[in-house]
């Protein structure tokens, strides 16, 4: 289990179910791999430049600091998991291509597949067993979660090459939230879990208005 102290969400624990362990636990070490991976996409001139920014704070954090900036209940990047257009039909072969505005996808290069390797199996695990819980952990669609779950894990590793580059950091339009996240995870104890529970609300507040316009966002 991470860090992460939940006993200081006790007020809003009414609408924060506690994830189970199996949910929580692998979340640190994939926010870690992916932010890993952000830092060599920066360093090759390869990521978007508000991307690049979160490889810098990332970089000036020590390590205890680290551990629990990635200790959040929820992955710190977006896989597409939002937009159900993206997932329709995996079936039949073919993921739907849906770009995201203003963001160029930086190159699939081999560490990146097996990050999106991680997330995809992590995903397939969620989406099939804790489906009610993959709405905070990885900002997924309800209908995303039918689709995945209905997959073999054989099949989500042979998408990761095509999804590789749908992996971005989350609110790169919001450089606040970043700003928070980092300086809660230097900090650590009560400011490092507001910071967790903004995450939280932004997370849930983002999928529901994704639901409510009827199946997409608009991507920024």
């Amino acid at each position: 289990m991470s860090d992460y102290d939940w006993n200081t969400l006790s007020g809003y624990r009414s609408w924060i179910p506690r994830p189970p362990r199996e949910v929580v636990e692998p979340l640190p070490d994939l926010n870690t791999y992916c932010l890993d991976v952000l830092v060599e996409q920066a360093h090759a001139g390869t990521a978007n430049p508000a991307a690049c920014r979160v490889a810098e704070l990332w970089l000036a954090l020590d390590g205890e600091a680290r551990k629990r900036l990635a200790s959040h209940p929820y992955l710190l990047f977006d896989a597409g998991f939002a937009d159900p257009r993206r997932w329709r039909n995996l079936e039949h072969a073919q993921v739907c291509e849906a770009p995201q505005a203003d963001y160029e996808e930086p190159p699939a290069t081999p560490r990146a597949i097996t990050g999106a390797q991680f997330v995809l199996c992590y995903a397939w695990s969620v989406a099939g067993h804790y489906a009610n819980h993959a709405p905070l952990a990885l900002g997924m669609h309800p209908q995303c979660a039918q689709e995945i779950a209905k997959q073999t894990i054989l099949r989500m590793l042979q998408l990761a090459r095509r999804t590789a580059g749908w992996l971005r950091p989350r609110w790169l339009d919001a450089p606040e939230v970043w700003d928070d996240l980092v300086r809660g995870a230097a900090e650590g104890g009560i400011t490092h879990t507001r910071a967790g529970l903004q995450g939280i609300r932004l997370v849930v507040a983002e999928l529901a208005t994704v639901v409510h316009r009827g199946g997409h966002r608009d991507s920024g």
